[in-house]
């Protein structure tokens, strides 16, 4: 069988259906190349029994055949994708089953197996359910269980991998990274947190191109963690490298993907040591309101100032881009009390001088490098300055850092934008703000070298090493 032929068939399947239908069924299929990588980096034995039960025209199940597995079952609610599988690459056990309605045990005396698998793997679908996608069972329970854990098709896909892989057996899934860290799908998060037992994560960024947002493989045993590190990969040049292991005990709810042990030590390090925004800043911190037509938007703010308008003198507002992009980084302003639209993130302080401060805080690289690693989760896409990312920053008030600050800010607010003298001053900022945390110079250097490697040029000026 070539695999060649394969990946051209599947494609050329995948392109046939209409894009509406794709997005709103959250279909998305994976390469041959990418599923044989994934069953190779498992190691599995050749004996195991493996299912993928949402597996399109079945690439998982094309490259274990390919490299020599024989007992290897799938599912999908498409019948042409399963007849692709079934009729053109003679993989025999493949089901039109929806295996998300029909629970474990139904799925499983369907193929006639009298106990569950040793490994589920495969691509599950990721579209929020709404009016128009139904889940269709009776069983109130998981119902419940995959509203409470964000009512998404893949949640409800790894609900139903617990039921059909053996306690001892493993499931690896693509899913969406933001699962990682979003809010809402924090009860299955924390319950895998606390009763599975989390092999490893890799990282492989915006691998499907028509997808918004980007995924990791999550790999994990079906009992609980017995002391257990978590193997943190990342998807590079074609392989899966090991970054750092990292006790799985040491996450609670959210799961962050360090890059290294250097980002490793300084989370740590800023996390043990100081205070958060959310305990020193008390005042609102939320989206714009005003719809008035003078009202500043997101794109009416520059770094330390505004595109058409003066800094105010004083208030105690400051104002944020909603956007956050990796390459530019907080772009806000001090506002004193301008009105602010929906494209804004403003917070507030009773204290004109503490609104300039954690303004220079915000710009600097230290804050930018926290955010993008573990607020956006070394995120390359955009993401939004809300309040539940900028409430996490630690935050030091330095008695004698705290008037240099601030008089560093107000020089930023009348030099020229991006000027010599501009930049100069940003970093001096820069190192008074290392200072003010004890950083290093060796874990500078290192937050220095992954900005430089993921900001803009244009916002160095080429003054870093």
């Amino acid at each position: 069988m070539e695999l060649s032929n394969y990946s051209v068939e599947s494609q050329q399947y995948e392109k046939s259906l209409a894009s509406s239908y794709k997005k709103d069924n959250g279909i998305f299929y994976t390469d041959v190349e990418l599923s044989g990588r994934i069953i190779d980096f498992l190691n599995i034995p050749s004996n195991a029994t493996i299912m993928d039960p949402c597996c399109g025209t079945g690439s998982f199940l094309v490259a274990a055949k390919h490299l020599g597995y024989s007992s290897i079952y799938g599912a999908d609610i498409d019948k042409k994708a399963i007849a692709i599988a079934k009729n053109k690459y003679g993989i025999g056990n493949v089901k039109v089953i929806d295996t998300l309605a029909d629970n474990g045990e139904q799925v499983l005396k369907k193929w006639q197996l009298e106990e569950p698998v040793d490994f589920l793997i495969g691509n599950p679908p990721y579209a929020p359910i709404a009016k128009d996608i139904v889940i269709d069972t009776n069983d109130y329970l998981f119902l419940r269980n995959v509203k409470d854990s964000g009512s998404n098709l893949y949640i409800a896909a790894l609900y139903r991998a617990f039921e059909l892989t053996k306690p001892q057996g493993v499931i690896s899934y693509i899913i969406p990274k933001n699962f990682l860290h979003v809010a809402s799908y924090g009860v299955l998060r924390r319950m895998i947190l606390n009763e599975k037992r989390i092999i490893s994560i890799i990282d492989i960024g915006q691998y499907f191109k028509t997808v918004r947002g980007e995924q990791i493989i999550l790999n994990l045993e079906n009992r609980p963690s017995q002391d257990n590190d978590i193997v943190i990969c990342k998807y590079e040049s074609d392989s899966f490298v090991e970054k750092l292991k990292v006790p799985q005990s040491f996450y609670k709810d959210e799961i962050l993907l360090f890059d290294s042990e250097e980002d490793f030590a300084i989370y740590q390090t800023l996390e043990g040591t100081y205070k958060k925004f959310s305990d020193i800043c008390t005042g609102y911190v939320g989206r714009g309101k005003s719809k008035s037509d003078t009202a500043i938007t997101g794109k009416d703010i520059r770094k330390f100032s505004f595109k058409n308008k003066p800094v105010p003198k004083n208030g105690n507002k400051v104002f944020i881009q909603n956007i956050y992009s990796a390459e530019a980084g907080i772009i806000a302003s001090f506002a004193g009390d301008l009105e602010a639209s929906e494209t804004v993130t403003v917070f507030t302080d009773d204290d004109e001088k503490m609104c300039r401060y954690i303004l220079g805080v915000l710009h600097s690289r230290l804050c930018n490098y926290y955010l993008l690693k573990f607020c956006f989760n070394s995120s390359k896409l955009t993401m939004h300055t809300d309040a539940k990312y900028l409430k996490k920053l630690p935050l030091v008030i330095d008695n004698n850092a705290f008037e240099k600050i601030i008089s560093i800010v107000k020089s930023l607010e009348t030099i020229e934008y991006m000027s010599n003298p501009w930049f100069e001053m940003v970093e001096s900022l820069n190192d008074l703000i290392y200072d003010t945390y004890k950083i290093e110079e060796k874990e500078r250097a290192h937050i220095e070298h992954q900005m430089k490697e993921t900001q803009s040029q244009r916002w160095n000026n080429d003054k870093r090493g």
